[in-house]
């Protein structure tokens, strides 16, 4: 049996995501890119748009585990400290 057979086939051990066994490198690209919202974003949009031909894309669970990711991304990107949302009208770029 291949290696990527064995971690299919192997349930996860405790506290640990389908993407991280079965996709570490990509969990630890993650975990580094996560200090920045923007390059986590980036990393994100790179692993969820297909942009390459003859790609198979993610198990749909491993898919929505990053999706889970991407929207906490975005949470973290637009609500402030207090957990208020900050629609586009409120951004401001001087008096105007």
């Amino acid at each position: 049996m291949d290696t990527a057979m064995k971690m299919a086939t192997r349930s996860p051990t405790e506290g640990e995501s389908l993407l991280e066994r079965d996709f570490p490198h990509i969990a630890e690209r993650l975990a580094q890119a996560w200090v920045s919202p923007e390059a986590a974003e980036h990393l994100l949009n790179a692993l969820l748009v297909d942009d390459r031909d003859n790609r198979h894309g993610f198990p749909p669970e491993v898919f929505e585990e990053l999706m889970f990711i991407s929207d906490l991304n975005w949470k973290r990107r637009h609500f402030n400290d207090d957990g208020v949302e900050i629609l586009p009208e409120s951004f401001g770029f001087g008096a105007l």
